[in-house]
């Protein structure tokens, strides 16, 4: 039999019949085993001081680091906009270079991080990049002209 005449075999591999019934020739298909990952490190001897802060993340708590990471970077776009991140009030300097470059970064950081983050740190970033952009609007609009209602 030439490679032309051969039939074509079609083998459905469903666990489930179109009722819902788990299939009487199902069979399971034995997948290899993952590679195991590396020996955990050994644990500190006792009165050894920690090599650096050490986060164990449990389910549901924001990290305190992404938070200081968001807050950090927020802080500046305020600064570079021309408004004291602590008490509001207008400053002297302003750089909106400097600040549409840190709300693109945590922009950028949102995208990268979908999927990944808790629900708290996720709203917690597009509450503070929906902040951060509306100041810039705010901060490089001309003098005196109202925005469009």
């Amino acid at each position: 039999m030439s490679e032309e005449e051969k039939p074509i075999r079609v083998v459905d591999r469903r666990m489930f019949t179109a009722e819902g019934e788990l299939r009487p020739d199902f069979q399971v298909e034995e997948r290899p085993e993952p590679p195991k990952a590396a020996a955990p490190p050994p644990p500190p001897a006792p009165g050894a001081a920690p090599e650096g802060p050490e986060e164990t993340p449990s389910d549901g708590a924001t990290s305190q680091a992404f938070v200081a990471l968001v807050s950090f970077l927020a802080s500046n776009v305020y600064a570079a906009l021309g408004i004291d991140p602590v008490t509001g009030e207008r400053l002297q300097r302003r750089e909106p270079a400097a600040a549409r470059q840190m709300i693109d970064w945590l922009g950028a950081l949102e995208q990268k991080t979908r999927g990944c983050l808790s629900f708290e740190e996720s709203d917690l970033v597009s509450r503070v990049l929906y902040e951060l952009r509306m100041a810039y609007v705010e901060a490089v609009r001309p003098p005196g002209r109202e925005p469009p209602r």
